[in-house]
């Protein structure tokens, strides 16, 4: 009995640490990930470009798995982008940008979820707020959306990137947006849909046919969120590795 109080001390401050940094402990480095890094060192790939950061989570996954490299975030909800920027105060080679990405440089409104996480441009399904409750909408604010494209030409990187995308149901517009600087792209990372969970958006067969019509080749996919009820699979994160 006398250890035990300690453990359960112990886990205690473990979760406070992971959540005061922001690190997710449900997302501790899998094998498909740390493949994606190997396959990052032997290209030379030294730029990341997270799109989607919420608060910081991905970037400080990346980090913890060995990411020495540049890291782009883009997060264009202003109080998740709050404590995106927090997150990135002070950290070496961490630039963070309040806009969202797409097909067009625009001003729109987003949608904001109750969890925050799942806000999107795109007009959520009625199956998805029945399955979590909490990616029901509760406001909404205008934001600036930009190109990847273009945006790549205020900046300086190296010309290789790895690009992750986790935009709820606008994958397909942010990879149009990026149709000018597509072969710079050497690994993708991108949640795809099985079941349509935001009005618009595009499938798992549709985009994995399109993305490997570009270059790539799959090379793993993460079961990441189902309907518990009746287990059904709704969206997975795939990694993609260009055929160079």
């Amino acid at each position: 009995m006398s250890k035990f109080p300690g453990k359960m001390e112990m886990f205690g401050a473990m979760l406070s640490l992971f959540h005061k940094t922001g690190l997710d402990v449900r997302r501790f480095p899998t094998r498909d990930q740390r493949k994606l890094m190997h396959y990052l060192n032997q290209h030379g790939v030294n730029d990341c470009f997270d799109v989607g950061a919420n608060t910081g989570q991905f970037a400080l996954l990346l980090r913890s798995i060995g990411f020495k490299g540049n890291i782009f975030s883009f997060e264009p909800q202003t109080k998740a982008f709050q404590e995106l920027r927090s997150s990135s105060d002070g950290a070496k080679r961490w630039n963070v940008y309040n806009i969202a990405l797409g097909n067009t440089d625009a001003s729109v409104k987003i949608n904001i979820s109750e969890n925050s996480v799942s806000s999107s441009l795109l007009e959520i399904s009625q199956l998805l707020t029945d399955v979590a409750p909490e990616t029901k909408y509760i406001s909404s604010e205008e934001v600036e959306v930009k190109r990847l494209d273009n945006f790549l030409e205020g900046i300086d990187f190296h010309r290789k990137f790895f690009l992750k995308i986790d935009a709820q149901g606008f994958e397909a517009k942010i990879l149009e947006g990026a149709e000018n600087c597509f072969d710079l792209i050497y690994a993708l990372q991108i949640e795809l849909t099985c079941v349509s969970l935001y009005k618009g958006e595009k499938l798992f067969d549709e985009m994995k046919s399109f993305i490997e019509s570009k270059g790539f080749y799959l090379s793993g996919i993460e079961s990441g969120f189902a309907d518990m009820k009746t287990g059904r699979l709704l969206q997975v994160e795939a990694i993609f590795l260009r055929d160079a």
